[in-house]
């Protein structure tokens, strides 16, 4: 436990110290976000004409600490190249979200960022690379709370562990749409996973969740309300990619859904909402996903993401219950 407090610190400290650096750099290149009209309020525009221009990319604030101490403590000094999958999927994710995100910049012809066939043919390929080394690893197992742990053959185990990937990648990013909001939820989630891990005898994802809510920390220092930058695909898609691999390598997968309850939410909502609209015409919510749903509702911002995040407080306590007794 101490050393898991100690690389969190760590991670925090090179995230608090690289972030202005980060941010000077962002804004010296122009590197700001040019917004899509969805993303901006009827009701208060004016509150969002400020932030058009808000640096982006800053995912790496978090991101850069995650890799260089992982890489460090994980790899370098205890020799788990285990620790070299969800690392090197992260990175990857990265590097496909910086490509997004450089096509909305503010100054650049209006674009939603790449296409969204691009971005799903590349985040299966890469889930399916990942998922087929946890299982060439003997990463195998699942376990399903209060039924039992099952070994799945090794191709049906890559299939699974690619859905859960890619699922927990999506449902991640599209939670990313407010100052602050998926850099709390997240923190908390691998803060969930991180005490699972000890509890479950997981010491490398264990390890690797400390880094990660160290580093969201820093992160949420210069994202706090009102956002100095915000993450980005460059983030939030890593981001994802983490926790998917965090749940796979600790066996638990399917506590995701209670720990990960907003990133549900979040994703259901958007399904439910071209689903009601292609099959009926009419809409579920005023904007999807949810979170734009009650700011279209009138709930200030700040509203939003702090009752978001104490709802994912209480999914990562029921996560944890379920941890234990099943």
């Amino acid at each position: 436990m101490a050393a898991t407090l100690g690389l969190a610190l760590l991670a925090f400290a090179l995230g608090a110290g690289f972030g202005p650096l980060w941010l000077q750099l962002l804004r010296a290149q122009g590197v700001g976000k040019q917004l899509n009209p969805s993303e901006i309020n009827p009701a208060n525009p004016a509150e969002h004409a400020g932030k058009e221009g808000t640096p982006t990319m800053g995912g790496m604030v978090f991101l850069a600490p995650i890799l260089a101490v992982g890489l460090t403590f994980g790899v370098l000094f205890h020799g788990r190249l285990l620790m070299l999958v969800p690392l090197a999927l992260a990175a990857s994710c990265a590097v496909l979200g910086a490509a997004d995100d450089m096509q909305t910049l503010v100054g650049r012809q209006r674009s939603a960022g790449l296409s969204p066939r691009t971005k799903w043919v590349a985040q299966i390929a890469m889930s399916l690379a990942g998922a087929g080394l946890l299982a060439y690893a003997g990463v195998t197992q699942v376990h399903v709370p209060f039924v039992g742990v099952y070994v799945l053959p090794p191709w049906l185990y890559t299939l699974f562990a690619a859905l859960v990937l890619v699922a927990t990648i999506n449902a991640v990013a599209i939670t990313d749409g407010m100052d602050s909001l998926l850099g709390t939820t997240a923190a908390i989630a691998f803060a969930a996973f991180w005490i699972i891990g000890l509890l479950l005898g997981y010491p490398l994802t264990a390890t690797l969740c400390a880094i990660c809510v160290g580093a969201l920390l820093a992160y949420l220092w210069f994202n706090a309300y009102p956002a100095q930058l915000w993450m980005g695909d460059t983030g939030s898609l890593a981001l994802g990619a983490l926790l998917g691999m965090v749940a796979l390598l600790e066996r638990e997968p399917f506590l995701l859904l209670p720990i990960g309850i907003i990133f549900v939410a979040e994703a259901a909502s958007d399904i439910l909402q071209v689903a009601s609209n292609k099959l009926t015409g009419k809409r579920l919510f005023r904007l999807a996903p949810v979170h734009h749903h009650f700011r279209r509702g009138g709930w200030p911002e700040t509203w939003v993401v702090q009752r978001f995040w104490i709802v994912g407080a209480l999914g990562a306590l029921v996560g944890l219950l379920v941890a234990a007794k099943g």
